[in-house]
């Protein structure tokens, strides 16, 4: 059976109530469904299995055609086994139903997770996210650099957080990257420098240190509420990496991956010491954007552990990205008390690399 263009592109966002063609089946379904696979992400020549739920709790699998978006909306079989890497989307015409897409990465190898140190242990250090937006043209910059810095050199600030650089101001910014607009307009920032911290709208810091202080104290834990560990290798145009979230408190959580950069030239307008024009921690690639809190791992509990690999993709055309200063930082987000995902923990993995859970 076989869809035009026209007609695939108008069903393949929604559930919507229309023929599908001549082949339905005996009793066709009605109302809605959801597509569930039983992998959100695998390595090539691995099998993927679609399943498909009614609204009413039915099991209608057997009545499912899968259609491949991502590659010319080909019909797939069940199990389909993917012999190429990269990102996949499906979705599912049953009788008059089609379902909204579920998107599934391919990747190429997934590097293997440290062994658990501690298997019983669920007590782990807390670090709370801090993105500075800023930008190499962004004349104020350099205030809010030597704040951050006074910051990381006093007591132990330092191990409270971790930090991450959105180079959003300008568009000829070497540190610059469409993910760094992407998380910049997330915060909706339209002031620079910003300091936003998890993933909180409105807490934002002026140039004074100790005002930045005050702020991670109010976030920060003396114990988190789940643990990060994970790995990265680098692949031929992206960095692979596979992330693991043990819970020390029952509840919803997501996984998600930034690629960092280091050590990356940019003369800084209004720079007072030649260090500001050296920027490291520059985000240059997120897992996912929609939403920026990342990909759900479903309800784990006090103890248990849910892994998820990911990719993070090397443009092509970023020939000035420079592979040797990568880094990963693994952010795992937890529902709050008004529905929302915030930042439940803070991890960095080396590229080529890995990290364990840190116990207290």
């Amino acid at each position: 059976m076989r869809f035009t263009k026209f007609i695939t592109l108008l069903l393949a966002t929604a559930t919507l109530t229309m023929g599908c063609g001549n082949e339905k089946p005996v009793n066709p379904p009605t109302g809605g469904a959801t597509l569930e696979v039983d992998h959100l992400s695998l390595e090539v020549n691995n099998p993927i299995t679609f399943t498909l739920i009614a609204d009413n709790g039915t099991d209608i699998t057997d009545q499912a055609i899968i259609y491949d978006k991502s590659h010319d909306f080909v019909e797939v079989p069940n199990p389909f086994t993917p012999t190429a890497d990269g990102k996949y989307e499906f979705y599912a015409v049953a009788g008059n139903i089609i379902t909204e897409s579920i998107f599934v990465t391919v990747l190429p190898s997934i590097p293997e997770l440290p062994t658990d140190s501690d298997e019983a242990n669920t007590s782990f250090k807390h670090r709370i996210l801090l993105i500075d937006h800023t930008g190499a043209g962004c004349s104020f910059c350099p205030q809010m650099m030597l704040a951050l810095k006074s910051v990381a050199l006093t007591d132990d600030y330092h191990s409270k957080y971790y930090e991450a650089m959105s180079h959003s101001y300008n568009n000829n910014d070497a540190a610059m990257s469409p993910a760094a607009f992407t998380v910049s307009g997330y915060y909706g920032i339209n002031s620079y420098p910003t300091v936003t911290y998890n993933f909180l709208y409105s807490t934002t810091s002026s140039f004074n240190d100790a005002h930045i202080m005050q702020q991670i104290d109010a976030l920060w834990k003396e114990s988190a509420d789940a643990g990060i560990a994970a790995s990265a290798s680098l692949a031929t145009s992206s960095v692979v990496v596979n992330a693991a979230v043990k819970a020390a408190v029952n509840n919803e959580y997501r996984v998600t991956a930034w690629l960092l950069e280091d050590g990356i030239y940019a003369s800084q307008t209004n720079a007072t010491e030649d260090w500001m024009n050296t920027h490291d921690n520059a985000i240059r690639q997120i897992a996912s954007n929609n939403p920026i809190s990342g990909i759900d791992l479903g309800v784990i509990t006090a103890g248990e552990k849910k892994e998820l690999a990911m990719s993070l993709e090397i443009p092509t055309n970023a020939k000035e990205w420079n592979r040797d200063n990568f880094k990963v930082m693994v952010i795992a987000s937890a529902k709050n008390d008004n529905g929302k995902f915030e930042v439940a923990n803070v991890a960095i993995c080396p590229v080529g690399g890995s990290v364990n859970y840190d116990y207290k």
